[in-house]
């Protein structure tokens, strides 16, 4: 009896702890939309790729290209004293030994350069920049939906494991009134050993899966507050409503996905980037022309020159034309290598639409089962819960064996949980088909 008695309050401390480390009903609720605006806010993923679109986007200016004229401010100036000796061509002036001299020079001009022609390098190389800072701005999208989705999964992972705690808790609940039931009846020797030691091993049983799916829960608990950048700790449930839309069409989606989808854009970019480059590549057979000119202040003193001091204030231009005819076979191989650019680039964008076509499929045909099975678990699990019912009458009445009941339990158990997974994932497969059609932030 004593023994018993030990057992007893182990098996009720089990569940009485479990509500100790989860105290899920106390805590703040986190609701999806909450969810969201903090993944945007805060995520260390989508912070980093706001500042690489940033300075993509600083780049993608006429300067960086080389379409904006050069100013130079320019200045020197220059100071010699010593000894000089000067012999001359002709008779006509005295050579000099040895004079000491002094030398100083001064100068100082704005000068101004410009590129007017090479093979319109500036203009294509200005036009990547842009296609670059795009390319950019797509990558931040796809960075976006990514978090999101994984923000959501995280999110639903927390509703559905919140709803599987209810579940089993309620499971322990029912095998510990069993056991007790049936260990007052062997008390009074109305029922077995036997039967108390089932009731005990199905009571330990549907403990361990208690504390199992509470570890799983603070688990998954802590992989959401990393994504949103929180304190690891952080306690909080979730909201476990959702609504789930039945009504997606695959013919839409499909036109939606090939017309809006950012990885298929993407690589759009990318082809775009390598004909642009080829472009580029092409430039360098054109002759480069340049002009550029001074406006500037000279002046040189001497006292060992026949000039003693001399001064010039003007405009000095000039234009310089350079054309590279032969350059060992270099621009060639660029032209090459530009050309199978291209050609990567489109087998990289006919793979990625196989791809993203391939995963709308899987990704509707998995929405549409769990849609067909929400519905049918539904009406299991009304079916599980009035035979339990039944079954618990006849049990406690001597009319239903220990292993029917069991199997009652176990059903009721299952059938909740099968439709607690078939609605989440469903909810998941609806928000990765917006993701696929660029839709998810939006919806």
């Amino acid at each position: 009896m004593k023994n018993y008695n030990i057992n007893l309050m182990k098996l009720l401390l089990i569940p009485l702890s479990i509500l100790i480390l989860n105290p899920v009903f106390s805590l703040d609720t986190l609701t999806l939309e909450q969810t969201f605006s903090l993944a945007l806010k805060e995520n260390i993923d989508i912070k980093i790729s706001v500042n690489n679109n940033e300075r993509a986007r600083n780049k993608a200016n006429m300067g960086n290209a080389g379409l904006l004229p050069k100013i130079n401010l320019l200045g020197s100036g220059s100071y010699n004293n010593g000894e000089s000796s000067l012999e001359f061509a002709t008779n006509d002036f005295t050579s000099i030994t040895d004079a000491s001299s002094e030398t100083s020079n001064i100068n100082g001009a704005i000068e101004f350069s410009y590129n007017i022609f090479n093979g319109l390098g500036s203009i294509n190389t200005y036009r990547k920049l842009n296609k670059q800072s795009n390319l950019k701005s797509i990558e931040l999208q796809i960075q976006i939906e990514q978090i999101l989705i994984k923000s959501a999964k995280k999110y639903y992972d927390i509703a559905f494991l919140q709803e599987q705690h209810a579940i089993n808790y309620k499971l322990v609940e029912i095998s510990l009134e069993r056991y007790k039931r049936i260990k007052t009846q062997n008390e009074f020797g109305n029922a077995s050993q036997l039967d108390l030691l089932s009731a005990e091993i199905d009571l330990n049983s549907d403990s361990v899966n208690l504390i199992n799916i509470s570890i799983d829960l603070n688990n998954a608990k802590t992989d959401l507050n990393q994504i949103l950048n929180r304190k690891i700790k952080t306690n909080f449930k979730v909201t476990p409503y959702l609504k789930i839309n039945k009504n997606l069409k695959f013919l839409e989606l499909e036109q939606l996905v090939q017309k809006n989808n950012n990885n298929i854009i993407l690589e759009q970019i990318r082809l775009d980037i390598a004909k642009t480059n080829k472009k580029i590549s092409n430039s360098s057979l054109m002759p480069i022309i340049d002009i550029s000119g001074q406006y500037g202040y000279n002046n040189t003193q001497s006292n060992t020159s026949l000039i003693r001091d001399q001064s010039n204030l003007g405009l000095t231009g000039y234009v310089n034309f350079s054309w590279n005819l032969f350059d060992g076979f270099t621009r060639k191989t660029m032209l090459e290598s530009a050309k199978i650019a291209i050609e990567t680039s489109k087998l990289q964008l006919e793979s990625v639409r196989n791809e993203i076509q391939k995963d709308l499929n899987v990704t509707f045909n998995k929405y549409i089962k769990n849609i067909n099975l929400i519905e049918i678990e539904t009406r299991n699990q009304a079916s599980a819960d009035k035979f339990f019912i039944r079954a618990k009458e006849q049990f406690y009445q001597g009319q239903l064996s220990r292993n029917d009941f069991r199997l009652a339990q176990v059903d009721l158990s299952q059938s909740k949980s099968r439709l607690n997974r078939s609605i989440y994932i469903a909810k998941i497969s609806e928000l990765n088909l917006y993701r696929l059609s660029a839709q998810i932030i939006k919806e």
